[in-house]
C-alpha cells in the first residue's frame, strides 16, 4: 500500500494528488502579452493561471507568446542558473527535446551568442518540436533527429547537455485517475 511505501508522507501525497492540478504557463520574453497570474517562484517567466482557458482557441498560444508547461518542469531554470554557463556563449544539447517545452525554456535562458541543438530521435515527435521552437522565435536553435549514441563521436563538444529521458508518466497521476 501507499502508506507502507511512504510512511508518514503518504497522507500528504494522497491529499496533493486529490487536489485540482494548477494551470501554469511560461511566458515568452520575446513576445510581450498582457497575461497575468501568480508567479511561479522558481521561474522568472512562469505564471500560475487562476483558471484553465481554452488554450486551443487562444491566438497568443499560437503566436508563441507563452508555452503551457507544468511548473515542476520549469525547475530547469534553477538548475541552469547554478552552472557557471549563465551569460556565456555556449553550445548546448537537449537530447530528448520534443515537444519543446524545455528547449524553448533553455533557449530563452541562453546568451544570444549561444546555440541550442534540440534533438528528437522519434520522427513523429519532431513536428511538434519544430513548431514550438519556430513559434518561440529564437534564432539560436537547430533541430536534429539523431540517436543519442551518434553524439558520442563529438566527444566533449557541448558545454551543457540536457536529458529529460522518456518519463515514467508520474505527472499523469494527478490528471488521469487510471494512472
Amino acid at each position: 500500500s501507499v502508506a507502507t511505501l511512504l510512511g508518514d508522507e503518504s497522507d500528504a501525497l494522497l491529499a496533493a494528488l486529490a487536489r485540482e492540478s494548477p494551470v501554469s504557463i511560461r511566458l515568452n520574453p520575446l513576445k510581450p502579452s498582457s497575461i497575468a497570474g501568480e508567479r511561479v517562484p522558481w521561474c522568472v517567466s512562469g505564471q500560475y493561471l487562476p483558471e484553465r482557458p481554452s488554450f486551443t482557441l487562444d491566438p497568443l498560444l499560437h503566436a508563441g507568446a507563452y508555452y503551457v508547461q507544468e511548473a515542476s518542469s520549469m525547475l530547469l531554470e534553477q538548475a541552469f542558473r547554478r552552472t557557471d554557463l549563465v551569460e556565456k556563449d555556449i553550445l548546448a544539447l537537449d537530447l530528448c527535446a520534443a515537444p519543446g517545452g524545455k528547449s524553448t525554456h533553455l533557449a530563452s535562458l541562453l546568451s544570444p551568442g549561444s546555440l541550442l541543438v534540440s534533438n528528437e530521435v522519434t520522427p513523429a515527435r519532431q513536428g511538434a518540436l519544430m513548431e514550438n521552437l519556430w513559434k518561440h522565435g529564437r534564432a539560436n536553435t537547430v533541430i536534429t533527429g539523431s540517436a543519442p549514441t551518434a553524439f558520442a563521436a563529438l566527444g566533449n563538444t557541448f558545454d551543457l547537455v540536457l536529458v529529460d529521458a522518456p518519463c515514467s508518466g508520474e505527472g499523469m497521476f494527478r490528471k488521469d485517475p487510471f494512472a
